[in-house]
């Protein structure tokens, strides 16, 4: 490897390799790899399941990958009274053959993020190395470390579970997880954190950091959601319009509502009175999306409100 590591977000178009390499475990059959990678597609794309990878940057060879989604209380409860290998897998697999799907869509997220928090659960994660003493392994790790902790910033998490091989079970206890749920066959094992109000593990585990949580300020529409979350990655107006399949013409739009009602509810946002228009699109956007990359939750679902045509 080339220790050249390139890292960011899942993108639709990315989970064929994912695919692959569940096939290479053997969790799927090499004639689910498409289909699989489809569903996966589909699900990121909607913001239902996040994730992130490290790629080598020569090569683009997957080193460390990692999905996340959100259950039911109820969900949890079963996976971790019957716990078996690849479940998460398994919703996906019964998600394909009858189109039931037990992870939270962006409205029931919104829900728990108001309400009493939500149930994260890691549908995987994979290092092409888990050897310690490897330098590559730290290297990689340190690399998927920021993505990780911002695929779960700006959600109100109160229990996240994660499923392992038991040969790592050293790392993972010291991760932060507390509890764990042995599969009957295998050597795998379900893992679950609580989140901790005070106390050590507050400040000194991975999974205690990725579970503070600040509620947002501003309350934006889905759309306006996924307008701002794609210009974070510096996507161009022309290039959000093609992702969402909308025109450039509604991005412009959209952005004129995001400032208007980013000045309604935090009046002096852009230091500017409203009849002052010497502030521009650009600077205003620059503004904000700075705000957004450090206050997350401001984009995450929180009980959506409506605009003037009623769409969350």
């Amino acid at each position: 490897m080339s220790g050249n590591y390139v890292s960011g977000f899942l993108e639709a178009g990315d989970c064929i390799g994912i695919a692959e390499i569940w096939a290479s475990q053997g969790a799927i059959a090499t004639s689910e790899i498409t289909e699989m990678a489809d569903a996966l597609d589909g699900l990121v794309k909607d913001s239902i399941i996040e994730g992130g990878l490290v790629r080598d940057g020569n090569s683009k060879e997957v080193l460390v990958y990692g999905l996340n989604a959100f259950v039911s209380d109820e969900t949890r409860s079963a996976v971790h009274q019957n716990p078996e290998p690849f479940h998460s897998i398994r919703f996906l697999r019964d998600y394909i053959q009858t189109g039931r799907n037990v992870f939270l869509t962006v409205e029931e997220q919104a829900k728990g993020n108001a309400g009493e928090g939500l149930n994260a659960i890691s549908v995987d994660y994979w290092q092409k190395t888990f050897d310690m003493t490897d330098p590559e392994f730290s290297k990689a790790m340190n690399a998927f470390l920021p993505i990780f902790l911002d695929m779960f910033k700006g959600f109100n998490i109160k229990t996240v579970t994660f499923e392992a091989e038991t040969s790592h079970d050293q790392i993972t206890r010291e991760i932060g997880y507390t509890d764990r749920f042995d599969h009957q066959i295998g050597t795998r094992a379900h893992y679950l954190a609580n989140r901790v109000i005070d106390g050590a593990a507050f400040h000194n585990q991975m999974i205690q950091m990725a579970m503070i949580y600040r509620q947002p300020r501003m309350r934006f529409s889905l759309f306006e959601q996924r307008v701002m979350r794609i210009a974070l990655s510096g996507r161009t107006d022309q290039e959000i319009a093609s992702m969402l399949g909308c025109s450039r013409d509604a991005v412009k739009q959209c952005w004129r509502g995001i400032y208007a009602h980013a000045t309604e509810t935090v009046p002096g946002f852009f230091n500017h009175t409203d009849t002052d228009r010497s502030q521009r699109g650009p600077e205003k956007r620059r503004i904000l999306l700075a705000h957004i990359r450090e206050n997350i939750q401001e984009i995450r679902p929180y009980s959506l409100r409506r605009d003037k045509r009623g769409v969350v």
